[in-house]
């Protein structure tokens, strides 16, 4: 900040500067007569635009003169004296600007200041016109203040000026919204401090009312916090009182307690001009949360909003006005209530009923702090309580056990591996014990479900492997997704996919299932421009299942050489080469870790690699990640985030194959299980491994006895644990070897760059169940939603409509009616071909109407339609052909999200509610 103290004497600085800037543009002379005390004390030197000044007080006729003939060249002398011009003679005065002796005004020096001819009434007839004159003269910038528009120096123009030089307020309109915003700068006091002390009391005050004059109703409290010097508590102050004044639907307890809160804030507007009205306050805490919930959508000032909104939460205790923000979908205060509230739905599971946890969780979704923008602000308890909801979903399916092993291991792989997923993020937990029993209720629910499956899982494992069940073909027979035998999945899979597009073959040791759904997630939406491709007559990604028990040494000897065997790897080595060479590749190379982790300084990938992965030449090379499989000796495989940064290599191996275009197969040797500290150690004489051992002793209710020629144990018989609370050995962080489904099932994911998918392959839709993104029923539906079953009709939910193989719309959903109707017919005719059928719009339709808001993020919806990531921009658009009548908005896209107006779409169709 520029600013000159007041000068000792009658005549400041600051109007001494803005008279020599007139005289230098007015005309030659260089000394200034001025009207005023010649107080000995007003005497003194400066520069301005480079040149001195000297001010000199002279108390005759005879010192002006002496002061006259002493002057340096190129000094501005200026003149303080109460002689009349009659003493000083026409000598004397023609030496002056003007020829006359100037009476000095800080108007008339602030008009000059401005560049303006005139003031404006408003300006001109303040109470306190002459201190406010003089402190916007002391404050003037040192490259001056804004020309005033058509020489009019207006009250709006001058203290515009010094909100935007001195207080840093936003350049532009000053209103409400930009006044309060300027309060949350973390400066604002000192500034305001500055302007008092600087430009005295009375420009300070006059600028304050300035400002707050320009909010309308929130002005008035808004006046009296700054002129307290409460600035920084502002929004605080106000987000509190947009609680307590959003009187809506409370109780007469709830306003009476409201009253009795409004009441103790009446001491922050004591001393207020005017009556501090309810209104008023309304209007404050609508301004206050407008300013917070801009902040909440920029990133770089989520914290500040946040802040606030903590500091709000503190004020509403200190006043015993907590419980009237636990409905807020705003504080933090009430992301906490709504998440007691689910928890209290889930702790009384399945009794609640999945009506109360969808509504109980649209809420906590619908709360302004569920999902931040900023990820790493991101909420801890919310994951867990969302991963809850999920298993809550697929709790409420009816519970049907697989009744072939092909349906296990194709169960496994579409739906249980989400299941054990989920079931990590729950039990993860939180710090609060009663939100923490609520997750508990719903871990323990998913525990006896998936005890029961995990047991049937290893029942017929143990009759597939008994009856050698897929020895020809290399694969389970059952219908559906195709399920390999691991030995089986280079020759079947592998090397035909590299003959056609040279491969890069990523096998991750010990990724489960449930690990690749997320690392699979995270690629794909990585932005690095990956796909997944599945094979052309399938709609699910493959499976594979490893070789028993399910130990690195044997199922990924047996992996990479293509047939059953047993080693390290000097085997996979040589059994990967043979088989390649078998397999008509010309061209392969095999890295594991070693070489994969003796890159040179800087360089992400050893050389060899990058340039194997590169060359053209090279078919198919294979790369063996252990980063997964270390984390069950040394680490927390549940409690890691697995992306493609986690994994080590994982990142520059990704890389170098989209760079080379080549065709990526992820897969693992076999899964894991996590041990979470609620195990029994069981002692045998001999075991194979934590999960594995001889058969001398029988299996118990919690093993299974496997015996065949896919068991490369001695005597080709093993006894495995199925249970994930036994093992026979020390405790680790986790475990593989035993028959639960997630350490025998093994994914295969198969990623194309961009659409470039092999010759019989296809991209694949997403992969993630409904019930992981979908609402299990139209709870938290608006009105007129209608698509769940009932005690009254036999109508499949919305669940049981996603899951069959082919859609089918039934006549009490509005899909269905929509789908039905002539409109729909006569518009499929406009359309021309379309590569959505009847039973996906339906479908779609359905979802929407139940979603909050009638929304779903896009990526939701290409699951809903079964379609490819990739491709739902094209099924958007043959959607909006059919559903926006003569271009009528029925279903829009806003940003990552499809909108429906249902009632446009009733309207438009001619379909009525369905209760």
């Amino acid at each position: 900040m520029s600013a000159q103290p007041t000068a000792a004497g009658t005549v400041s600085t600051a109007v001494v500067r803005s008279l020599v800037s007139a005289a230098r543009k007015n005309g030659t002379q260089r000394v200034i007569g001025l009207r005023a005390v010649p107080d000995p004390d007003a005497e003194r030197r400066f520069g301005d635009s480079g040149e001195p000044v000297h001010v000199l007080p002279c108390v005759s006729s005879l010192a002006i003169r002496d002061a006259l003939r002493n002057r340096p060249v190129g000094e501005w002398l200026v003149i303080l004296t109460d002689r009349p011009e009659e003493d000083l003679g026409a000598g004397i005065l023609g030496h002056f600007a003007h020829q006359r002796l100037q009476t000095p005004g800080a108007w008339e020096a602030l008009k000059e200041r401005f560049g303006a001819d005139r003031i404006d009434r408003a300006l001109s007839t303040l109470k306190q016109r002459l201190p406010v004159a003089q402190g916007l003269l002391r404050i003037t910038p040192d490259d001056g203040w804004p020309v005033a528009p058509d020489a009019v120096l207006t009250i709006d123009h001058a203290f515009g000026s010094v909100a935007e030089r001195q207080l840093a307020l936003t350049r532009g309109p000053v209103d409400a919204l930009s006044v309060m915003d300027w309060t949350t700068r973390s400066d604002a006091a000192d500034r305001m401090a500055d302007l008092r002390e600087f430009g005295g009391n009375e420009l300070a005050d006059a600028v304050l009312q300035w400002l707050t004059g320009r909010a309308g109703q929130a002005g008035t409290p808004l006046l009296r916090l700054l002129l307290s010097g409460q600035a920084a508590e502002a929004v605080p102050i106000g987000i509190a009182l947009n609680v307590l004044t959003d009187t809506a639907g409370r109780t007469a307890h709830d306003q009476q307690l409201t009253q009795l809160a409004l009441a103790r804030l009446e001491h922050l507007w004591t001393g207020s001009v005017e009556a501090v009205t309810l209104p008023m306050l309304a209007a404050l805490g609508k301004v206050a949360r407008s300013v917070v919930e801009a902040q909440l959508d920029d990133p770089a000032r989520w914290q500040e909003g946040h802040t606030a909104l903590q500091a709000a939460d503190r004020m509403l205790v200190k006043i015993q006005a907590a419980s009237l923000g636990s409905g807020s979908q705003l504080l933090p205060g009430g992301l906490t209530a709504s998440l007691h509230r689910l928890a209290e739905s889930l702790r009384s599971y399945p009794t609640s009923g999945i009506d109360v946890v969808e509504e109980a969780w649209s809420r906590v979704e619908a709360h302004r702090l569920a999902y931040p923008l900023r990820g790493s602000a991101r909420d801890p308890r919310v994951e867990p309580f969302r991963a809850a909801v999920r298993l809550a979903r697929w709790l409420s399916r009816d519970n049907v056990l697989p009744d072939s092993f092909a349906a296990a291991v194709q169960l496994q792989a579409r739906d249980h591996a989400w299941v054990d997923a989920a079931y990590n993020d729950a039990v993860g937990g939180v710090s609060d014990q009663l939100l923490g029993e609520g997750l508990g209720t719903i871990a323990r629910l998913t525990e006896q479900r998936r005890h029961g499956h995990d047991r049937a899982f290893a029942r017929l494992l143990a009759a597939s492997v008994a009856s050698d069940e897929g020895q020809t073909t290399g694969r389970l027979d059952g219908a559906g997704d195709q399920a390999w035998h691991l030995e089986r999945l280079l020759p079947s899979v592998v090397l035909p996919l590299a003959r056609t597009k040279n491969t890069l073959l990523l096998v991750l040791d010990g990724m489960s299932a449930a690990t690749a759904t997320e690392l699979t997630s995270t690629v794909l939406h990585g932005n690095e421009g990956w796909s997944e491709a599945i094979p052309a007559a399938a709609e699910r990604r493959g499976s594979a299942v490893a070789v028993l028990p399910t130990l690195t040494n044997l199922s990924r000897a047996s992996l990479l050489s293509g047939e059953l065997t047993s080693g390290g790897q000097s085997r996979e080595l040589s059994g990967f080469a043979a088989m390649s060479n078998a397999g008509g590749i010309a061209r392969s190379v095999l890295f594991h870790k070693a070489p994969l982790d003796s890159s040179r300084p800087g360089l992400a990938l050893q050389d060899d690699i990058s340039v194997s992965i590169a060359d053209p030449q090279m078919q198919l090379v294979a790369c063996v990640l252990n980063t997964i499989d270390d984390a069950l000796d040394k680490s927390d495989p549940a409690g890691t985030t697995w992306t493609p940064d986690t994994i080590r290599h994982l990142r520059p191996l990704l890389s170098a194959a989209m760079a080379a275009g080549r065709t990526v197969v992820m897969t693992s040797d076999h899964g894991h299980i996590v041990e979470r500290r609620r195990g029994e150690l069981r002692a045998f004489g001999e075991t194979s491994s934590a999960r594995s051992r001889t058969p001398e002793s029988p299996a118990g209710d919690d093993e299974v006895l496997v015996q065949g020629r896919r068991v490369l144990t001695e005597g080709g018989s093993a006894v495995l644990a199925v249970d994930e609370t036994l093992r026979y050995g020390p405790i680790k962080a986790g475990y593989h070897g035993g028959a639960s489904p997630a350490e025998v099932v093994v994914p295969v994911v198969v990623l194309v760059p961009g659409d470039d998918v092999p010759d019989g392959w296809k991209l694949a839709p997403s992969q993630e169940p409904l019930w992981w993104s979908v609402a299990a029923s139209g709870a938290a539906a608006r009105p007129g939603a209608g698509l769940t079953k009932t005690a009254k009709d036999n109508t499949p939910s919305l669940l049981d409509i996603l899951d069959s193989p082919d859609p089918v719309p039934t006549a009490a959903g509005t899909g269905a009616a929509v789908v039905s109707s002539g409109m729909f017919k006569a518009q499929k005719a406009i359309a021309g071909r379309l590569a959505v059928a009847d039973g996906q719009v339906a479908t779609l339709l359905d979802a929407l109407v139940v979603a909050p808001g009638t929304r779903l993020v896009k990526e939701t919806a290409a699951v809903v339609l079964q379609v490819a990531p990739t491709r739902m921009d094209g099924a958007v658009a043959q959607l909006q052909k059919l559903l926006n009548v003569e271009g009528y908005g029925v279903l829009r896209v806003d940003g990552s999200m499809l909108v429906l107006d249902a009632r446009l779409l009733r309207e438009q169709f001619g379909v009525t509610d369905r209760g």
